[in-house]
C-alpha cells in the first residue's frame, strides 16, 4: 500500500506541469511538431509507427503491440538497443520507407528531428500525419518528450507513470559521494562530449563533473581531444563506448603516453554500454545508475535494467 501511495504521489506531482493537461488526450488535438508542422489528430491513433530509437522504446512502454506497425531496425540490435529482447519476431521492424508507409497507410508516424526531411515531406504529401520529435538530451527534456508521446497516443496516465518510476529508480539508488570526481568520455576515435549530449547528462546524473562540458563542439556535442589534452585535463574516471572485451579499455590501461593520468593510475576506466550510452529514453535512468554503480560502487555489478 505505501509503495502505491508513493507512486501515486509522484503521478499527482508531475500532471501538476504543463505537459500534463488532463488524465487522458481528447481529440482533436493539435500539436506543433519540432519541425514547426501542424500535425493534428482527429481521434486517437490505433496504428502507430516508430522511426527512431526514442519512440521505440517509448511506444514499447506505453502501447500494446497490436497498435504498433513497425519499430525502427537498429531497436532489435542487441549491441545498441536495451529494447532488444523485448521485441517479438512479430513486429516488423522498418526504417523510414516512405512506400511501404503510404501502403499501409499508419495513424501517426513518429520520427526524429534528424530523419530525413524530403521523406517526411513525401509522406505529408500522401496524407499521412508525420510528427516530428526534437531530439533533446536533458534529462527533465527527456521527460517532456515522453509525456509528448503519451499525450499523442492517449496514453498520458501511463507516460506520467514512466517519469514517475524514472525519478524513483534515481532517487533511491544513486549513490551521493562526499566529493564528486572529475570525467571525461574517451571514444576510439579521439572525441568527447560536451553539454549537447545525453552522455553529458549521464555522466552528471551519475554524480561526476563532466571536464569538457563547456567546451565548444560540433552540433552532436562531439569535441576532438588528442591525448595531450587528455593528460593536461587528467580526470579521476575515463568514459569508454562499448564493452571491456571490445579491446579499447586495455589498449588505454596499457598506452605508455597516459601512464601519468589519474584514471589510468587508479584503473577507474569505466566500459558504458552502447545500449546506455546511446539512449535517449526512460533507459536513461538505468545508464546513470549504472555508470554511477560503476564508479561510485566498484566491487557490485549493477544491472543494466
Amino acid at each position: 500500500m505505501y509503495r502505491l501511495l508513493k507512486n501515486l504521489f509522484f503521478i499527482g506531482c508531475l500532471c501538476s506541469s504543463s505537459i500534463c493537461l488532463s488524465a487522458e488526450t481528447s481529440y482533436p488535438i493539435t500539436i506543433i511538431d519540432a519541425s514547426q508542422h501542424a500535425v493534428t489528430l482527429t481521434q486517437m491513433p490505433t496504428r502507430v509507427d516508430s522511426k527512431s530509437m526514442f519512440s521505440d522504446q517509448v511506444l514499447m512502454a506505453l502501447l500494446p503491440l497490436k497498435n504498433i506497425t513497425s519499430l525502427s531496425r537498429l531497436s532489435k540490435d542487441e549491441a545498441y538497443s536495451i529494447i532488444a529482447d523485448q521485441i517479438p519476431a512479430s513486429l516488423p521492424l522498418r526504417d523510414l520507407n516512405v512506400e511501404r508507409i503510404i501502403a499501409e497507410h499508419p495513424d501517426l508516424v513518429l520520427v526524429a528531428s534528424w530523419s530525413d526531411g524530403p521523406k517526411i515531406a513525401q509522406l505529408r504529401a500522401a496524407g499521412i500525419k508525420v510528427f516530428v520529435i526534437k531530439t533533446v538530451y536533458s534529462l527533465q527534456n527527456i521527460e517532456k518528450n515522453i509525456l509528448l508521446v503519451g499525450k499523442l497516443v492517449n496514453k498520458t496516465t501511463a507516460a506520467t507513470a514512466v517519469v514517475a518510476t524514472m525519478k524513483q529508480k534515481l532517487k533511491q539508488q544513486i549513490i551521493i559521494p562526499e566529493k564528486q570526481l572529475t570525467a571525461i568520455e574517451y571514444t576510439p576515435w579521439g572525441a568527447s562530449s560536451n553539454h549537447n549530449s545525453t552522455i553529458n547528462t549521464i555522466i552528471s546524473h551519475a554524480q561526476l563533473k563532466n571536464v569538457i562540458a563547456y567546451t565548444s563542439g560540433d552540433k552532436f556535442g562531439q569535441v576532438p581531444i588528442a591525448k595531450e589534452q587528455l593528460l593536461s585535463l587528467n580526470p579521476d574516471v575515463i568514459i569508454i563506448p562499448g564493452a571491456d572485451s571490445d579491446g579499447f579499455k586495455q589498449q588505454l590501461l596499457h598506452d605508455p603516453a597516459l601512464q601519468t593520468l589519474t584514471a589510468i593510475r587508479d584503473r577507474r576506466v569505466i566500459s558504458l554500454p552502447h545500449s546506455l550510452r546511446s539512449t535517449d529514453s526512460q533507459y536513461i535512468a538505468d545508464a546513470i545508475i549504472y555508470l554511477n554503480h560503476k564508479v561510485y560502487q566498484p566491487h557490485a555489478q549493477p544491472s543494466i535494467h
